[in-house]
């Protein structure tokens, strides 16, 4: 079976609601290709005599429950090397393990024998193998002693395997290229690593993301191959931080009784410890509730983090305890996959900077401060994961007194954060349901309440063992994928929603009456409005510009402040003065700058002093007001004060745009110029409308 049908089939497994149009769109196929395959399918399912998958263009189709049972079955039973069929992408995988275990002198035999492919087609993989890691500073050589083998740094030869799996692991099935090479190459069980890993995490009570531990298991054995590997070319040595409290911590205990199980801890180097110890701090989950040696440091750059976030962004926590737990257990691993150089691999990345693409830049620009104490940029994996913690503190906000009758599960192995942003959303999308909070998928052989519905992130062909709706879903949704589930949701449980109006039927009777200068954007609105979502942030195309909270009433130019307060007070009279806000909130403002006036000096010279809504807002606005003469404000690094923006919020949404738009200008240096030397407030406004984003 090739892998295009095997890609559709697990598309109709995973829906409820199907079109010819959608699964052109998802497996990038015309719809000739995608016709010729369904009749493909559709033979299968003739022979046992289940009901067909006949599409028609924007119709909507219903994938019956005895059609999926029949899919999975054929799923299973492709589900072996025999039959299973190595994309190019996993041909490559498995030409780099076969370098990377180190266990053999390799030809160009090997390759061909172990990937039962041709010569030319080993060549051609070739081509593009070497040169990719090439980019990388890491060479193939070929010799007569030691055949095919990898040159470089071993850091490096390391991150791209551990990046590798990471990212095949996040695929359906991805394990399948590791099983069948673990398999022909005698390494150890899978299963047996894994029954041997849980006991040793749950005795040294170390507690991992579902997803990552399957990963680690996978990144241990090919590791530990490596690590005895016999026929390395190169001693070279890893370059590890050398952290003397790691060898204290029960991660470093963990890494060595691992070891000694195999018999394998007076084989390896005690760099190589460090190493696999520091790889599982980089993927466990943080708990504050633990006194371990680092929490002090962490603990100051969560809180840190977050202060900045808050100044920056003009939000206010509701609850600042939860939220800091919630970003302390992410940000523990993070600091140590930053502090140890680790590959991350965030699958979301691309649709949170699309989804919430305001708060990511203001993510970014928090983050910023603490580049110099990991030597390098954060990778913008990082900063998406960063981004979905803050996302969900807008997420959580409405309130609703329905009766809720019917219960939902959200089964989520993809961490806390994702669990989050997740939780939110749907409860968002669902107020109807009462939703449990998350369970990872493991746990769910323990799990006895009653439930009507499930939604989960990693539903795959053998299935869950729970017979009630299960409906996959992303923990980063479109606007597109919304719509969609809720019209799944509601044919699941049964409700009236299908007699409201499809999205391609409307669009198709008002473009025959009237002119549409934006499918995608009218197509937005109708996704939005069709299922009564809340779309509060990230398209550039939403919310409040800076233009049009601000004007040339709004702005004073070289005022004369003899200390902080008096600047704050002077820079947000205009507020006061064009019914922004009340005295009283500026009066709030000055109070919270003395209670942490560094904070509010987010970045060189400026400060950005705002109080919580209730203290006094009208309307939301900013002032601007530049300074004759620069003020202390207490802040050590980027003192003195020679421009003051104050913000009036009315909520923690509205005024997004137009904070990430400011905080793009703050990265000018023509802005800062044009605050030095305008001498009239239109000279400022006209600046920031010619660079809206």
């Amino acid at each position: 079976m090739d892998k295009e049908i095997v890609s559709i089939l697990q598309i109709l497994l995973n829906s409820t609601l199907i079109t010819t149009k959608v699964l052109q769109e998802e497996t990038n196929s015309t719809k000739r290709q995608v016709t010729y395959r369904l009749n493909k399918i559709n033979d299968m399912f003739k022979v046992k005599k289940v009901p067909l998958i006949t599409l028609m263009a924007n119709k909507d189709i219903i994938v019956q429950k005895e059609t999926k049972d029949v899919i999975k079955e054929i799923l299973i039973k492709n589900n072996s090397k025999n039959t299973y069929y190595f994309s190019k992408t996993e041909r490559l995988l498995y030409m780099y393990l076969m370098l990377f275990i180190n266990l053999e002198d390799i030809s160009i035999n090997h390759f061909i024998d172990s990937l039962k492919i041709s010569r030319s087609t080993v060549n051609l993989d070739f081509k593009d193998f070497i040169p990719d890691l090439e980019k990388k500073g890491i060479e193939v050589k070929n010799n007569r002693t030691n055949g095919y083998y990898l040159v470089g740094s071993e850091m490096e030869i390391r991150r791209i395997l551990i990046k590798s799996i990471i990212e095949t692991l996040s695929n359906e099935d991805g394990s399948r290229v590791f099983d069948i090479f673990i398999k022909e190459y005698k390494l150890d069980s899978y299963e047996e690593a894994k029954d041997i890993i849980s006991k040793l995490v749950k005795k040294h009570k170390i507690t991992f993301v579902e997803n990552r531990l399957v990963e680690f298991i996978y990144i241990f054995i090919f590791l530990k191959a490596r690590m005895l590997s016999n026929k390395m070319i190169t001693s070279e040595n890893i370059d590890i931080p050398n952290i003397s409290a790691l060898t204290s911590m029960k991660e470093y205990g963990f890494a060595e009784e691992l070891l000694e199980v195999y018999d394998s801890k007076d084989k390896i180097k005690p760099h190589d410890i460090m190493y696999i110890s520091a790889w599982i701090l980089g993927i466990s989950v943080g708990n504050f509730e633990e006194g371990t040696r680092d929490r002090e440091v962490i603990t100051e750059i969560v809180n840190k983090m977050m202060i900045k976030f808050e100044y920056l962004s003009g939000v206010h926590y509701v609850s600042h305890e939860k939220i800091f737990k919630q970003l302390y257990s992410h940000f523990r691993p993070a600091y140590y996959r930053l502090l140890f150089k680790l590959p991350i691999y965030n699958p979301l990345c691309k649709r949170v900077k699309e989804e919430y693409g305001l708060l990511y830049r203001i993510v970014s620009n928090v983050m910023k401060e603490f580049c110099g104490l990991f030597g390098e940029e954060i990778q913008e994996e990082e900063l998406a994961y960063l981004t979905m913690h803050f996302a969900a503190i807008f997420s959580s906000g409405k309130k609703f007194n329905i009766l809720r009758k019917r219960t939902a599960l959200i089964v989520c192995s993809n961490g806390v954060g994702s669990s989050a942003i997740l939780y939110a959303e749907l409860t968002n999308l669902f107020p109807e349901l009462n939703f449990l909070p998350p369970l990872e998928s493991s746990k769910l052989k323990d799990f006895v309440e009653p439930v009507d519905i499930v939604f989960t992130t990693n539903y795959k062909a053998e299935g869950l063992e729970i017979d009630v709706p299960v409906i996959k879903v992303s923990p980063v949704m479109t606007q597109k994928e919304k719509y969609k589930l809720t019209r799944e949701v509601y044919i699941q449980l049964g409700d009236i929603f299908l007699r409201q109006p499809k999205i391609d039927e409307v669009m198709d009777i008002v473009k025959k009456y009237a002119k549409v200068t934006s499918e995608s954007l009218l197509s937005n609105e109708l996704l939005s409005y069709f299922a009564q979502i809340e779309n509060f942030t990230s398209k550039g195309d939403e919310g409040l510009m800076l233009s049009d909270i601000t004007n040339e009433r709004l702005i004073k130019l070289k005022i004369s402040a003899k200390d902080c307060e008096d600047a704050i007070r002077q820079s947000a009279s205009v507020l006061v003065e064009n019914g922004k806000a009340t005295g009283e909130y500026v009066d709030a403002m000055v109070k919270t700058a003395k209670e942490s006036g560094a904070y509010i000096v987010i970045t060189k010279h400026v400060a950005l002093p705002h109080a919580r809504p209730e203290a006094g807002t009208k309307e939301i606005a900013i002032g601007i007001a530049t300074l004759e003469n620069p003020v202390e404000f207490g802040n050590e690094d980027n003192d003195p004060v020679k421009y003051v923006f104050c913000l009036s919020a009315v909520d923690n949404n509205s005024h997004l745009r137009a904070m990430s738009e400011l905080v793009e200008l703050f990265e000018m240096d023509e802005f800062f110029k044009i605050l030095d030397n305008a001498k009239d407030p239109k000279e400022i406004i006209d600046f920031i409308k010619s660079h809206e984003l």
